[in-house]
């Protein structure tokens, strides 16, 4: 009776319903190499229906499925490949850690378009109202902020420029790295042209920025309440 049922489940006329199944199953997950995955069985299974139970092997429909199951390991390649580990100096691994939300692939697209130094000497890299062509990111040492008058030192492994990059808009402070800062730098045009061109790694760099902002904004309140209780 197992071996009827068996055969009734996997006759020429039934697996159809297997492959159909595979797809579903593989709607069900988020994750793209487990989706990716169901649905490339589903596409085999879906082959082999097209090759046995018609009289005649529906060829048209064997080269699209065939193409589909190609085309859907190409990209689980290029997912592997994104989360693979790659070499990376101290520095850039640091940096890859603070940007967390980038992928492996979106943070060697970011590396690509970046210039990366430690200051010889002080280093002004944004003056107060004034246009601002270079996004910056100091890994480590002290950066001295000027705004109206107003001086501080702020901690590193935080953007500079980000507020004039995201806005299009002057600098709002002036901004000077201490001898021996490590940064990195994007020239603004290169890198919106490339956020504009890949939307996802557009939005996971601006998340970046927008969380790195809050946090200074967060840090300043309560210098500010600390100031106050002190006073």
């Amino acid at each position: 009776m197992t071996d009827t049922l068996f055969d009734g489940i996997f006759h020429k006329d039934n697996i159809v319903h297997i492959a159909a199944l595979f797809y579903l199953a593989g709607f069900l997950f988020r994750n793209q190499i487990l989706l990716r995955g169901l649905i490339i069985a589903g596409d085999v299974v879906y082959i082999l229906y097209f090759w046995l139970a018609p009289a005649t092997p529906l060829w048209g429909a064997i080269f699209w499925s065939s193409l589909f199951v190609a085309v859907n390991l190409w990209m689980i390649g290029m997912i592997l490949a994104e989360q693979r580990h790659f070499a990376l100096t101290d520095e850039e691994r640091r940096l890859f850690d603070v940007l967390h939300d980038l992928t492996p692939g979106q943070f060697r697209q970011l590396l690509k378009l970046a210039r990366q130094g430690r200051a010889e000497a002080e280093m002004v890299v944004t003056r107060e109202g004034q246009p601002l062509a270079q996004l910056y990111f100091v890994l480590t040492g002290q950066v001295l902020i000027e705004k109206a008058g107003r001086r501080a030192l702020t901690e590193p492994e935080t953007f500079i420029g980000e507020i004039a990059f995201l806005l299009d808009r002057p600098a709002t402070a002036t901004v000077t790295l201490e001898r021996g800062c490590y940064y990195f730098v994007w020239t603004s045009k290169d890198l919106k042209k490339a956020m504009d061109a890949k939307p996802a790694l557009g939005g996971a760099l601006t998340a970046a920025m927008n969380r790195n902002l809050a946090m200074k904004v967060a840090k300043s309140e309560l210098a500010g309440r600390v100031v106050e209780a002190v006073g």
